[in-house]
């Protein structure tokens, strides 16, 4: 326990020294005034269609978790899901974590529904999911970047490939393993585990199980995963056009996606210094120069501050908090929450 506290001690500073010495040399290298000189020439009109996907992106993230929740028979009003869903994105993307919307959203639906577990596991799955999309989409990039077929052949390295392969390998396992979750429990935890673990990793593995979508309801909740990524490659493409280049569909196809995997990584923050390295390595094999894919990169990263700015005159209104500690467990294993009609859910 020990070590572990120690490592996550530092684990804070590495990553702020990881993202920033990464980022502050692709800026130094391409000047900062040249990037600056390629923010100025954007055309506005396509900066606004940008943030127009960022937002058609957030709602379909937002139908997507709310078809989760209805295959459970605990359908919620969208615009209460909306509204948690970009509080959360304002935590991801104005705190130095990955996570923290996530908590959001888990502590402000469990305080709602009455149960902790099952929040853990709608937010779990809703972005397992996404992941699982998002790595069936890379891996079909990596395959057609490998012909001919829609142009030249793009070249990714060795170590990006197996790190797409993989990813998308355990996301489908994790998949198959969330429908057999209470059974892998029993034949895994059996004797194994102390008493007091048990009864609460089994309410987990027993709502994960609940809320894997079974059916055509796996196919919607794929179906708006999907919808969700080509919307983010297209936001993309719009900034990319913004900033006059002429580049091939498939380079956008393969970077973005790509640098969603590797900023999974816990030694970015953000993705910040992940993003502008990918996209600097796969715009430069078309003649792109590192100032034009940096200045992307920030313009991208722009967007979804602004549209996750909607999320802080949220919790400024008082449609959600992030105050993330669940109340204490109760005698069952998970934790007593509010009644539907507590003040802090409206």
């Amino acid at each position: 326990m020990q070590s572990v506290q120690h490592w996550r001690r530092w684990l804070g500073p590495l990553r702020f020294f990881v993202s920033g010495g990464l980022l502050l040399y692709l800026v130094w290298h391409a000047n900062p005034a040249s990037i600056w000189a390629e923010w100025r020439t954007a055309d506005l009109w396509l900066i606004g269609l940008a943030i127009v996907l960022q937002l058609l992106g957030v709602l379909l993230s937002t139908l997507r978790w709310q078809a989760l929740l209805a295959g459970r028979g605990q359908a919620q009003p969208l615009p209460w899901l909306l509204a948690i869903y970009l509080a959360g994105q304002f935590a991801n993307n104005f705190l130095p974590t990955s996570v923290g919307g996530d908590a959001v959203r888990l502590v402000q639906l469990g305080r709602r529904i009455g149960s902790y577990s099952q929040a853990s596991a709608s937010v779990f799955l809703d972005r397992l999911m996404g992941f699982l999309a998002l790595s069936l989409i890379a891996s079909l990039a990596l395959v057609l970047s490998a012909t001919d077929w829609l142009g030249p052949q793009i070249v990714t390295s060795p170590p990006l490939m197996l790190l797409t392969a993989g990813f998308a390998a355990v996301a489908v396992l994790v998949v198959l393993a969330s429908f057999a979750a209470p059974r892998l429990l029993q034949l895994l935890g059996a004797g194994r585990l102390p008493q007091a673990a048990q009864r609460p990793l089994q309410n987990v593995a027993t709502a994960l199980a609940d809320y894997a979508p079974q059916g055509w309801r796996f196919g919607q909740v794929l179906l708006l995963s999907f919808g969700f990524h080509l919307v983010w490659i297209g936001l993309h493409v719009a900034i990319g056009l913004a900033l006059g280049l002429d580049v091939p569909l498939l380079i956008y196809a393969l970077m973005v996606p790509i640098t969603d995997i590797v900023g999974l990584a816990p030694i970015f923050v953000n993705n910040l210094g992940a993003r502008e390295a990918i996209f600097s390595l796969y715009l430069g094999q078309v003649g792109v120069s590192v100032a034009t894919a940096l200045a992307l990169s920030f313009m991208v990263f722009t967007v979804r501050l602004v549209v996750s700015a909607l999320g802080g005159l949220v919790v400024l209104l008082g449609g959600a908090d992030l105050r993330v500690q669940p109340p204490a467990a109760g005698p069952a294993g998970d934790a007593s929450v509010a009644a539907p009609g507590d003040a802090n859910m409206r």
